[in-house]
């Protein structure tokens, strides 16, 4: 049995190393009215605690209450 030559086919040189998607701050609010520090990947806008902007809707109440007490 003969044996084959393969073929030399030009081939493009792939980058194997994927660009890491971009973080960006949380929109959420914190209890004392601070922008929340955890980041996120989009197109999420919000982190694990502030899911949905529920939290952070509250957490702006509670500081307007905070701040008309003083």
């Amino acid at each position: 049995m003969a044996k084959r030559a393969k073929k030399k086919t030009a081939r493009k040189k792939v980058s194997k190393a994927k660009k890491a998607p971009r973080k960006v701050r949380c929109k959420g609010v914190t209890a004392d009215g601070k922008r929340c520090k955890r980041m996120v990947t989009p197109p999420a806008k919000y982190c694990y605690l502030h899911k949905g902007g529920k939290t952070a809707k509250s957490a702006k109440k509670k500081a307007k209450k905070k701040a008309r007490r003083r």
